[in-house]
């Protein structure tokens, strides 16, 4: 084959007719149940195995179940997720939360008059950087 006809083309790149009768292969959309409450689909080809678990997109999480079409998913039943605040209320009262809130913000409006960025919060003293 001569050389001028190669010229312009790339490994790799289309031949140049058009995809006329080209249509995509068929699909369907399975559904999965994440752990975490919700339900999101994955679209898959009609001829490729459905896998029984998938990884979530939103939070990363593995092993999230398919969803049946026959049966009506329920989302886990057990204890909620704890939170840093639900941790924090187990250790401190909401009076000692409110004490500590007055110290942070006392010492913040100290920190405006300070030319050294410390203030005193309770028995330490914290440093701060504020550039406005």
């Amino acid at each position: 084959m001569p050389r001028r006809v190669l010229r312009g083309y790339r490994l790799g790149t289309h031949t140049g007719e058009p995809d006329c009768d080209a249509r995509p292969a068929p699909r369907i959309q399975v559904r999965f149940a994440c752990r975490r409450g919700h339900e999101f689909t994955v679209p898959f080809s009609t001829d490729a195995e459905i896998p029984a678990v998938w990884r979530c997109p939103r939070h990363g999480v593995e092993h999230c179940l398919r969803i049946n079409e026959d049966s009506a998913w329920q989302p886990p039943k057990g204890k909620p997720p704890r939170t840093h605040y639900v941790m924090l209320l187990e250790r401190r009262s909401i009076a000692d939360l409110e004490v500590l809130v007055d110290q942070a913000l006392a010492g913040i409006l100290l920190q405006r008059r300070s030319p050294y960025g410390r203030v005193p919060i309770g028995d330490r003293t914290y440093g701060f950087r504020f550039e406005p």
